[in-house]
């Protein structure tokens, strides 16, 4: 049996693909914050100083 509106074919479309959904459009990502990454390099070039001064005072060997 044949439905007018095409019910029985598997690619057949629903009432509600035909519907528009309206959605919030998503928010622009956060920009970082500038005195968070200066303190992360300022960390990181504490934590290199801290390695290197540990690694010297373990092995015992002078600095070049």
């Amino acid at each position: 049996m044949r439905y007018c509106c095409g019910n029985n074919e598997p690619n057949s479309k629903t009432m509600s693909d035909n519907v528009i959904k309206f959605r919030k459009p998503k928010p622009p990502p956060k920009a970082p914050n500038p005195m968070l990454r200066k303190l992360m390099i300022i960390a990181a070039v504490i934590i290199v100083f801290a390695a290197a001064w540990a690694y010297f005072q373990v092995t015992g060997t002078p600095a070049p």
